[in-house]
């Protein structure tokens, strides 16, 4: 039965990132198991349309354009699932700032909207971690990792032997988060050579990236799950970066890498549809 509604403020077809790569994994399950009703942009959704679709199970990546009197209604009279790629719990999304990720009380928002859910799906145990400290949640789950289709795991797996032929990498990237400049002052300080490398076409990006013997990653927010960390590993190039701030990197698979790193993110995958099924089913 057709009965799920996936709301997010982006998805795959307008390129933004590895967010909408990961929703569009999960909403071709729905549709593969004739599951989903309709997926809509987050701006789309109205106080009618919530109200023709009460009887909905919905879905919620990211929702920055859920109008709040919209997220009001939801709250208190649909059953909705938060697939959590962040920390929406804070205005800037980011708790690096705190102490141990903690975030006072006062900074806290929607924390009924978390609450209310029916589950809040986390995609690494540190991610989940900081929402329990913050929120101490009752219904969230782990399922350890962002979701690749086959399709994305081949691809890794048909070109991650290719002898790699330059050494170093740095996303080029516009997004503060990525801390561009600090990752290449990071490079200089230690007299090592980089490219800067960047693609619009994911195929096209790790294409590029299987070549690189090492990537550097600076990020500036605990990273729930860099999809550029597994597919560099799966890649066999060496990932380069704070772990503490890398969440796949508290995962029991993050030591994996090459063929056995692909195997095992599908082996999770696959967990992680079942669950779905019991839910969504």
């Amino acid at each position: 039965m057709s009965n799920v509604i996936f709301v997010a403020d982006f998805f795959r077809e307008d390129g933004v990132g590895g967010a909408e790569i990961n929703d569009g994994v999960f909403i071709d399950f729905l549709k593969e198991n004739n599951l989903l009703y309709e997926k809509r942009y987050s701006s789309h959704v109205t106080l009618e349309y919530i109200n023709e679709n009460i009887d909905k199970t919905w879905i919620i990546g990211n929702f920055a354009h859920l109008h709040p009197v919209n997220l009001a209604l939801l709250t208190k009279n649909c059953e909705y699932y938060l697939y959590e790629h962040d920390y929406k719990f804070l205005a800037n999304r980011n708790p690096i700032d705190y102490p141990d990720f903690v975030a006072p009380k006062e900074k806290l928002i929607l924390i009924n909207f978390y609450k209310m859910a029916k589950k809040v799906i986390c995609l690494s145990k540190l991610q989940q971690d900081i929402f329990l400290k913050n929120m101490d949640l009752k219904n969230t789950i782990n399922i350890n990792c962002s979701l690749f289709s086959d399709e994305q795991l081949n691809l890794l797996k048909g070109i991650n032997k290719i002898p790699k032929s330059k050494k170093n990498a740095i996303i080029d990237s516009s997004l503060p988060t990525k801390k561009i400049k600090e990752t290449e002052q990071y490079c200089k300080e230690n007299n090592i050579q980089y490219d800067l490398i960047s693609h619009t076409d994911n195929k096209e990006f790790l294409k590029i990236l299987s070549q690189y013997e090492k990537l550097y990653f600076m990020t500036g927010h605990p990273e729930p799950t860099p999809r550029v960390a597994v597919e560099a590993k799966a890649l066999n190039c060496k990932f380069i970066a704070p772990r503490h701030l890398i969440g796949v990197s508290y995962e029991y698979w993050f030591e994996l890498s090459g063929d056995d790193l692909i195997e095992e993110v599908r082996n999770i995958r696959e967990k992680a549809f079942s669950l779905f099924m019991e839910y969504f089913s």
